[in-house]
């Protein structure tokens, strides 16, 4: 059999292979039941924002187009016969709107931390409220805004006696997670019925889609003997299709339509009273919970339906052009392959293996990141994890069938390049490559350490980095080449896996094998002749800035003590305080400065610029802006691990 015989035979089922693999990743859940085709939801959120708007741009002046409402619900019309509102400035036309398609409307008022928007908010509510009795249900003032710390329980039972007296033969309640009306008793007695929030997906600890519509059944037993005079309604429940998977608890297409369907007909039969969550995905929530908060519709942004009430439904809909793309990178495996003088069948398992696996790697990384990135940052994050996951792969392959590799990168060389302390080098992109692949593994395990909640596993970037640096650890001498920078980086590694675990716990297989791609990395760092020496002082100096900026996050920014005592006397020091940190933390103050910091730390080469760019990404990592925080860190430790290089012989 001659040589380019093998080759069409080695390609060939290399392409059946791919396409049966993605064939059954498209494949849908045998479990789906068919609903009625008539079926209506009783009631279902409607956020009337498209692909690039934002509730938070109506305080500037923006607002959403009546056309685009008009649409959305003449749409909506044919599957539910309610839609809820959770704001009312800016939305002053939709209640007019829902009459002239037959829906009644749940109108909803913000309550927020603001309170001069908050009041806008309730005025402008009850005028739509007396406006259009003939439509509205019941009207909800505030949804999560005790979850949410933004205001005090009496903050809010002053504003739902102010609806109610204004509006006395109207239904008022409130709206929140269930656990937040056992936490503040206080509210059910204010209301005329108790709206709860059950999302399996949300729990502290999060429940699997299988045993998701029992929890639901459960907890609106348990509140209805714990609260037995008022009307309990389920104010939201529902699955998201995209996103992190929490625990046991994984975002899909499939695991949204298995939800709805079988919560709709498990609500029919009990008699529930509820509202689902949601009409049209909002990306404008991944900034706030991450991708997983833009993927909770019914449609997609673009208005697309995707088939969770009715039909087929896919993971992968694009399963086709993820199967051509894998087929297309495979074929990279030619470049050495033709150049064989002959073909040994016992490398071609290795050699299959090796281009079947990181051609699918990347494809679905490829697709994942394409789906949750949200903004500028994030396209070139992916950019960035995917070139260098492409680059690592390239030498893989070509190691394995021609036995010739180039893994001489140091971190502590290319710092020196960059600090004009040495000349460049002919291992300069040698050096370039290793720092970076170490820098997005360290920036991937800090994020997810720290402020993991919202952040999605990148399983395979981290895969294909794991499984090349391991091949060539025992292959080569790369050990040889591991510094103090890459010892630390390796124990770093080792302390953000160990707390992702505990975090996730060994439920979540998304989390388990992110782990052990941790491991492999970091070990493959740590185990080297070089010695922590010198890290002393600088990591003191850090465990004590990150106990001061805990201490400030628990004592005041997030202490549900002050909002009462804020709420009575706003010009107390602490509260102006509390206030201000609040913009820093939302506006993201330090992260941009610290951005600006770390830059100029690498640039000039200062330790102590180094050092105060990795405090300021502590405080990001503490205060939910975890990405960005992991990003100034890992800058900061460039300068500050080159300079504690120095003081330590390899």
């Amino acid at each position: 059999m001659n040589h380019t015989f093998k080759m069409i035979l080695f390609y060939l089922a290399m392409f059946v292979s791919l396409g049966l693999f993605w064939f059954w990743m498209a494949l849908p859940s045998s479990s789906l039941i068919t609903l009625d085709p008539n079926v209506k939801l009783q009631c279902l959120s409607y956020a009337p924002f498209g692909k690039d708007e934002s509730p938070m741009n109506i305080a500037k002046g923006f607002r959403p187009s009546t056309e685009q409402m008009d649409k959305d619900l003449a749409h909506l019309a044919t599957i539910t016969s309610c839609i809820r509102s959770y704001s009312s400035v800016g939305l002053e036309e939709l209640p007019e709107i829902a009459r002239k398609h037959g829906l009644k409307l749940w109108l909803g008022a913000w309550v927020s931390s603001d309170a001069a928007l908050t009041r806008k908010e309730i005025d402008t509510t009850i005028r739509l409220a007396k406006e259009n009795k003939d439509i509205i249900e019941t009207v909800v003032v505030g949804n999560e805004a005790l979850l949410r710390n933004d205001v005090s329980a009496s903050q809010l039972v002053g504003y739902i006696g102010e609806v109610k007296q204004a509006l006395p033969d109207m239904v008022i309640t409130y709206a929140d997670v269930w656990e937040f009306w056992n936490k503040h008793p206080e509210i059910a007695p204010a209301v005329d019925r108790v709206t709860i929030h059950i999302l399996p997906y949300w729990e502290d600890k999060p429940i699997s889609v299988d045993k998701a519509l029992l929890h639901v059944k459960n907890i609106r037993e348990l509140m209805q003997q714990k609260i037995p005079d008022k009307e309990i309604v389920i104010g939201e429940t529902g699955w998201p299709s995209e996103g992190r998977m929490r625990e046991s608890a994984y975002p899909s297409a499939v695991n949204q339509a298995l939800f709805t369907r079988g919560f709709v007909k498990m609500a029919e039969e009990n008699g529930w009273k509820y509202n689902f969550i949601e009409a049209f995905d909002q990306p404008w929530k991944r900034m706030s919970e991450g991708a997983v908060g833009g993927f909770w519709g019914l449609f997609d942004a673009n208005r697309a339906d995707k088939h969770i009430l009715h039909g087929f439904v896919s993971n992968f809909p694009n399963a086709l052009w993820l199967f051509i793309a894998s087929c297309t990178l495979s074929l990279v495996g030619l470049i050495w392959l033709w150049g064989l003088p002959r073909c040994s069948c016992k490398k071609a398992p290795y050699w299959f293996a090796t281009l079947f696996g990181g051609s699918v790697a990347l494809t679905w990384q490829a697709n994942a990141y394409w789906i949750v990135s949200r903004n500028n940052l994030e396209y070139a994050w992916a950019i960035l994890c995917l070139s260098i996951a492409f680059l690592l792969w390239l030498k893989l392959v070509r190691f394995l069938i021609d036995e010739e590799i180039e893994m001489r990168g140091s971190m502590a060389r290319f710092m020196s390049v960059i600090t004009l302390s040495e000349p460049k080098s002919e291992t300069f992109w040698e050096d370039a490559l290793h720092l970076l692949s170490v820098s997005v593994v360290l920036v991937m395990a800090l994020a997810l350490a720290f402020d993991g909640r919202y952040l999605n596993f990148e399983l395979g970037t981290l895969g294909i980095i794991a499984t090349v640096y391991a091949v060539v650890y025992f292959a080569t001498e790369r050990k040889e080449l591991n510094g103090l920078m890459e010892k630390v980086s390796g124990l770093t590694l080792f302390i953000c896996a160990l707390a992702v675990l505990l975090h996730e716990s060994a439920r979540n297989d998304f989390a388990l094998n992110w782990v052990v791609c941790v491991l492999v990395f970091g070990s493959t760092l740590w185990l080297s002749p070089s010695k922590l020496c010198g890290i002393t002082k600088s990591f003191l100096i850090l465990i004590v800035s990150a106990l001061l900026l805990v201490a400030m996050k628990e004592g005041i920014f997030v202490n549900e003590s002050w909002i009462d005592v804020c709420a009575a006397d706003p010009m107390l020091p602490v509260c102006q305080f509390r206030t201000l940190l609040g913009k820093v933390v939302y506006l993201n103050y330090v992260g941009l400065s610290g951005i600006v910091v770390a830059i100029f730390s690498v640039l000039s080469g200062s330790y102590v610029l180094g050092m105060i760019a990795i405090i300021m990404g502590l405080f990001c990592l503490l205060t939910f802006n975890g990405f960005l925080g992991a990003i100034i860190v890992v800058l900061g430790w460039w300068i500050v691990g080159y300079r504690l290089n120095d003081q330590c012989a390899l």
